[in-house]
């Protein structure tokens, strides 16, 4: 075997270097310590994901998740649930509020934090799931429709805000299991 050129032995320690890159899933964010936001993760963002040390991923969408994300979410014992959660779409379609419900129990209870919750591009369901949360934190409302919009971008959707503004969260949080940052 020739030995490397400087040049082949750069491009070779760059190659080593990208391969190793971490990569966070399509509009990640933390949304409160142990509870962490995003579109579909991608098998380059799995290394990322596994860094987290997550216990619970929650996928909101009402199609199939992908084989190679329940077999990483299997090889890793990470508990995963999937609720099949339409979109809201002007003039009748919107959100199932008991389903919410159920889903913020689920992202509240600490017994499944880490926690990912996801649907495929972490704008809209997940945006409403957040704003939910964001109004159970005592959060204004100016301020739950920026966080919206800063992720959305230009895909806003009116319906989104008014389902954040009248959904009334019926569900009982065990006091014993709820965050501590949850306002009460």
């Amino acid at each position: 075997m020739f030995p490397l050129s400087r040049t082949e032995e750069q491009q070779l320690a760059q190659a080593e270097q990208q391969s190793r890159l971490i990569v966070p899933p399509l509009n990640f964010a933390m949304i409160a310590p142990g509870i962490y936001r995003s579109g579909f993760p991608n098998p380059k963002s799995h290394p990322f994901l596994l860094q987290l040390g997550l216990h619970t991923i929650i996928y909101i969408y009402d199609g199939d998740c992908q084989p190679y994300h329940l077999e990483f979410i299997r090889s890793n014992n990470i508990n995963y649930k999937h609720f099949r959660v339409a979109a809201n779409k002007e003039p009748f379609e919107e959100m199932d509020h008991s389903l919410v419900a159920q889903i913020l129990a689920e992202i509240l209870d600490t017994r499944n934090h880490p926690l990912l919750i996801h649907c495929n591009r972490g704008i809209r369901r997940v945006g409403c799931i957040v704003g939910c949360i964001r109004k159970l934190q005592g959060w204004a409302m100016t301020a739950i429709f920026d966080e919206y919009q800063r992720f959305s971008g230009t895909k806003i959707r009116i319906a989104d805000q008014e389902f954040i503004e009248v959904f009334r969260h019926p569900a009982t949080i065990d006091p014993q299991f709820q965050p501590v940052w949850l306002s009460k």
